[in-house]
């Protein structure tokens, strides 16, 4: 274990020094004499070989002790700087990354590398000179029987203010901070629930402080007709003389002290409730601070990933015979590791694209007024929460021209059709698109910026292209700063809840009914007119309560294509954890992972590039009629508050949406204001009674669409016979069963159906 343990942090260091070497190896073909480097390269090289010995990687050990060898003949002036010397380095560091590979992946060292090295060493000293350098090495008896320490004392060990922490305790540490983000979610929601109930208690309070003090102000010192004292001891006192006091009088003073009491209590909860918010958003204050620590920690910086192009664009240029300088800026800019390594391919391709379509030959740049050498540069910088992203080329650019005959080719444009130049770009990163007519070792097989485009949108990002002709080209990658903690927008359709990443958003609008086509699928944008789909028909879903203007999330898939998304209600933004599907559901491609709402409720996270582009494999069946109708309204209506809250959570579990009111005359506003499905009453309420309601609903023609279900305590025929006169459907006695009330609500809401 231990041993695993050491080989872990030696895979973790072996990947700096790899990196140094290929940047100092590169740097030596195009400087050959300039070596103010070569200190760096043989430090590196002797702390591979001596980490390799020490946890036993006897093939890498061999490996790195030639490379060290040379890179000393070369420092002290033995061995000059050719090609074949360049090569061979190049040659030895990929067979370092090759056994490096296989320990990653627990496999055992292939100990011909070491053989082949060594071999190809000898064929590079062949000649006089080196032969001569190599046969007085050999005789060296200093040579034989030099140990495996450090030749100089640049290798001893120092004090460091760094540990290394494998990257598996970080993700688990990342892990526990996104469970943190979203119980703090769930506090911050409660609290603001239990100060919307403390501001209703509140105010409930204060009505009765009313009541108590008229009732109080009227009865206070009233001695009621025809009352008789027995106390005999204030038989000799006339009233005004000594304040009589009857049984109503002793309620009111009794009722004054509890109020006092109660309003003493509210204070304190009050304060309570104050000191807890302060302490929630210490919380919030603290997740925030440790999650960006924790984040900093696994992040990596962009020049360790940029350098690794610089090899491959070495080869492809010298495979496509072409004159490329490469260069970097931005590269102490940190990103994600994730990010990190997924990144690699995206900008592969696009580099790939830029050797064969963007740089001319030599010739064809002489000829254009340019020089000899193109450029490619990738540069990264931070904005915000996002971190940029940019690969230029100073080649010819996108022929436009060229991707709209292809394209009318393919059928993805009509024939004249008149298209600006941002909706040719996008169709660049449609599927398959090319626009060279053969393949070549580099690109032009027809896959490329759709892949692109796709797994950048799996990282909540975004890419954007701009080109000019004879000048070059521009493609901008836009990631966020991490990839497990993000801010989502939530909302509901169909009685499910969603979520998106914030960052794929463009913006959130309000459909306006003369706007919005829905035979043409399109809807109206400011000054154009975009696509417009609705999410219910895509999942096959039966949309919700929308209202007069339904909400809709525009998002820009592509370069000149923008869609708005048709959803039932947006919630709102917080920040949560995004989980992957697992591999069970990895082929859902339209959902990028799944996420944890603030109340406890699992979220789908979509991802909009798969679900509005790319056809549905298998469309979910639409629910059930039984499933509809627990979407459908309720208004409850009771003086009780915890008979509104009892039978609302009652409901809402079931999938109800409810609306309650405390009497009669509060719940004929709400059936003004809302369409209605059901209504629940209660008999005994102040303001308007249950009858009275029933009576108005009559009146209105309410009770004749809208079904109404008595709930109360009153269970005699008498009241039963009284409210069905006035047309309630059912009759319900409290206490009761929740199955009882649900049967009885799906019964109703039958019945109207079938009518």
């Amino acid at each position: 274990m231990a041993e695993k343990g050491l080989r872990d942090f030696f895979l973790a260091e072996a990947e700096e020094h790899l990196v140094v070497l290929e940047k100092g190896f590169l740097e030596l073909e195009r400087n050959p004499y300039e070596l103010a480097g070569i200190q760096e390269l043989f430090r590196a090289a002797h702390t591979l070989k001596g980490s390799a010995a020490l946890v036993k990687l006897d093939t890498i050990n061999r490996v790195a002790h030639n490379l060290e060898d040379v890179l000393e003949s070369i420092r002290d002036g033995k061995t000059p700087v050719t090609k074949p010397v360049v090569d061979w380095l190049l040659h030895t560091l990929d067979a370092i990354k090759l056994l490096v590979s296989e320990i990653t992946r627990g496999e055992p060292e292939t100990s011909e590398i070491a053989d082949e090295v060594e071999k190809g060493l000898k064929e590079i000293l062949s000649t006089e000179e080196g032969a001569k350098a190599a046969a007085a090495e050999a005789e060296s008896p200093a040579r034989e029987k030099r140990p495996l320490l450090p030749r100089k004392r640049e290798e001893a060990d120092v004090l460091s203010s760094y540990v290394r922490v494998h990257v598996d305790n970080i993700e688990r540490m990342m892990n526990l901070v996104g469970e943190l983000t979203v119980l703090k979610n769930s506090l911050m929601t409660e609290t603001r629930d239990i100060l919307d109930l403390k501001d209703e208690i509140e105010y409930a309070g204060g009505r009765l402080m009313r009541e108590i003090s008229d009732f109080s102000s009227r009865y206070s010192y009233s001695i009621p007709d025809k009352i008789t004292y027995v106390d005999s001891l204030l038989e000799d006192f006339r009233e005004l003389e000594f304040d009589r006091y009857d049984e109503l009088n002793l309620f009111t003073h009794k009722l004054h002290e509890i109020m006092d009491d109660i309003t003493e209590a509210l204070k304190d909860s009050a304060g309570f409730l104050a000191r807890l918010s302060e302490h929630i958003r210490t919380i919030d204050r603290i997740n925030t601070e440790m999650r960006d620590l924790i984040s900093s920690s696994r992040m990596v910086e962009a020049g360790r990933l940029f350098h690794r192009f610089t090899r491959t664009i070495r080869d492809l240029a010298h495979r496509s015979g072409k004159k490329v300088r490469f260069t970097v800026s931005g590269t102490d800019t940190r990103i994600d590791r994730v990010i990190f390594e997924r990144l690699f391919e995206p900008l592969l391709h696009i580099i790939r694209n830029a050797i064969s379509h963007g740089i001319e030959s030599p010739e064809e740049r002489l000829s254009r007024g340019k020089p000899r050498e193109g450029r490619i540069s990738l540069a990264a910088k931070r904005e915000g929460n996002s971190v940029v992203i940019d690969v230029k080329d100073d080649g010819r650019g996108i022929d436009l021209k060229a991707v709209y005959r292809k394209a009318v080719r393919r059928g993805l444009l009509k024939k004249d059709e008149r298209v600006g130049k941002g909706r040719l770009l996008g169709i660049l990163f449609s599927p398959g698109f090319s626009t060279l007519e053969e393949t070549d070792m580099t690109s032009g097989r027809g896959v490329g910026l759709d892949v692109v485009r796709e797994i950048i949108t799996e990282m909540n990002g975004r890419i954007s292209v701009a080109t000019s002709e004879g000048k070059g080209t521009i493609f901008r990658i836009r990631l966020p700063l991490t990839f497990i903690i993000v801010n989502i927008v939530r909302f509901s359709a169909g009685g499910m809840e969603f979520a998106v990443p914030s960052s794929l958003v463009q913006e959130l609008m309000e459909v306006e009914p003369e706007e919005y086509d829905p035979e043409a699928g399109t809807v109206a944008l400011r000054d154009t007119r975009i696509e417009a789909k609705d999410i219910c028909s895509l999942l096959g879903l039966s949309p919700g309560e929308r209202g007069e203007k339904p909400p809709a999330i525009v998002f820009n898939l592509m370069p000149g294509k923008q869609v708005a998304l048709l959803v039932d209600a947006i919630a709102g933004q917080e920040e949560t954890v995004i989980k992957p599907l697992g591999r069970f559901l990895e082929g859902l491609k339209h959902y990028s992972g799944v996420s944890i709402s603030a109340g406890g409720k699992l979220m789908p996270v979509l991802n909009p590039v798969a679900l509005l582009e790319q056809p549905l494999d298998a469309v979910p069946p639409r629910p059930e009629a039984k499933e509809v109708e627990l979407r459908r309204t309720v208004l409850i209506v009771d003086d009780s508050l915890s008979i509104r809250k009892f039978v609302s959570m009652i409901l809402e579990q079931g999938g109800y949406r409810v609306f309650t009111a405390s009497n009669g005359m509060e719940a004929l506003t709400v059936v003004d204001e809302h369409p209605v499905d059901l209504i629940i009453t209660d008999l005994e309420m102040p303001v308007m009674h249950g009858y009275e309601l029933l009576r108005e609903l009559q009146r209105k023609g309410v009770s004749e669409t809208v079904p109404v279900v008595i709930l109360t305590s009153r269970g005699s025929e008498k009241h039963k016979e009284k409210a069905a006169s006035l047309g309630a459907r059912k009759y319900l006695v409290k206490p009761f069963e929740e199955d009882s009330l649900i049967e009885t609500v799906r019964e109703c809401l039958e019945s109207t159906q079938l009518t």
